[in-house]
């Protein structure tokens, strides 16, 4: 891997909004809600508001600093070795979360694919943009999210005669429980990026507002989803959304276009893979960024591969049916808090402390 010379604001926003957007994927959010799901994307980014703000100050308190350096100065070497390694096993969880992503290609395109064959040529083409570093990355994910608008844009413009406005009447405010749990879902989206990005700052990064990027990101990718979401809902009803395992594929399938009737929905697939190649290299390079940590290593050179092979075979495992897919959502889900809320307000608090000092 090179050296980095800094993420540009634009870059910044660019990999959070690409982040976001490779996480959820296909599922742009709906997360099983059904018709309270705007609600609750809504609450998750008011819920994520203090632990964003959080980040950003750590950012002013510590410019220049990535996340492993900033565990350095908290709570000392001793210390930021062992919470490092936990960060380590977060980034190879976010990584292998590609795997519900990865089976809806294989199922709507690639059938006859294996799936182990998909995640190798997907790691493999991860693995060649995280090695090229952080930049590059950044700049990469402008284009992607270009692409991606473009593509939500021309869906929206081509399904005006599918949409049924009535359709949106039903959506509503559920239970107060199901929305809290529904907005500590969304929560968690916002926050894992932040924590990436936190670990893919470098020292030429110092002059970015990161409030802004932060927030921009998050709030950006908040009112992608919601438009997503309320088209797809408009076309599909209540009950399509809640039956429907992949409600964006199918909304776009009832697309024709031209004389021949040709259908829109691989645009869809294209959406999906220049997202979720961006996530997994972003991924892998915290990960490897994690590892050199542990190890003592002064460069990231080397860290690529066995990070590679860790992800690949923790997402083989998982793919392979050997746990069941509930148990890994439960697995992420309560591990996130603790590197996500726990460690970055300890982190927040020691530098406030110190910098005072």
């Amino acid at each position: 891997m090179k050296l980095e010379e800094g993420l540009s604001l634009r870059s910044a926003v660019a990999l959070l909004f690409v982040f976001y957007v490779g996480h959820l994927g296909v599922y742009h959010g709906a997360g099983g809600m059904g018709a309270d799901a705007p609600v609750a994307m809504l609450l998750g980014l008011g819920m994520s508001v203090p632990m964003l703000l959080i980040f950003g100050r750590l950012t002013r308190l510590l410019p220049g600093m990535n996340l492993f350096e900033m565990l350095d100065y908290g709570f000392g070497r001793v210390i930021s070795y062992g919470i490092s390694v936990l960060y380590f096993v977060y980034f190879l969880l976010l990584a292998s979360s590609v795997l519900g992503q990865m089976e809806f290609v294989r199922l709507v395109s690639l059938s006859h694919t294996p799936l182990i064959v998909l995640l190798l040529l997907f790691f493999a083409a991860a693995a060649y943009f995280a090695h090229w570093g952080v930049l590059p990355m950044g700049k990469w994910s402008v284009l992607v999210i270009i692409i991606v608008v473009a593509i939500a844009v021309l869906l929206s413009a081509l399904s005006m005669h599918n949409i049924r406005v009535s359709n949106l009447q039903s959506i509503g405010i559920g239970e107060n429980r199901a929305l809290l749990w529904g907005g500590y879902q969304f929560m968690v989206m916002p926050l894992g990026a932040g924590v990436v990005l936190l670990a893919l700052l470098g020292r030429g990064t110092k002059w970015v507002s990161f409030y802004k990027v932060f927030f921009f990101g998050a709030a950006l990718a908040t009112l992608f989803f919601l438009w997503v979401f309320l088209r797809d809902f408009a076309i599909l009803g209540a009950s399509g959304m809640e039956r429907l395992r992949y409600p964006a594929y199918h909304a776009a399938s009832g697309i024709r276009v031209g004389a021949g009737g040709g259908r829109m929905e691989s645009l869809v697939t294209v959406w999906v893979l220049l997202s979720v190649l961006t996530m997994l290299a972003v991924c892998l390079y915290a990960s490897a960024s994690a590892l050199r940590r542990v190890t003592g290593r002064q460069k990231n050179t080397g860290m690529l591969i066995p990070v590679v092979v860790l992800a690949l075979g923790l997402t083989v495992f998982w793919g392979m049916g050997l746990v069941e897919r509930t148990s890994v959502e439960a697995i992420y889900l309560r591990y996130a808090p603790v590197v996500q809320g726990g460690i970055p307000v300890l982190l927040w608090v020691a530098a406030e402390v110190k910098v005072r000092r």
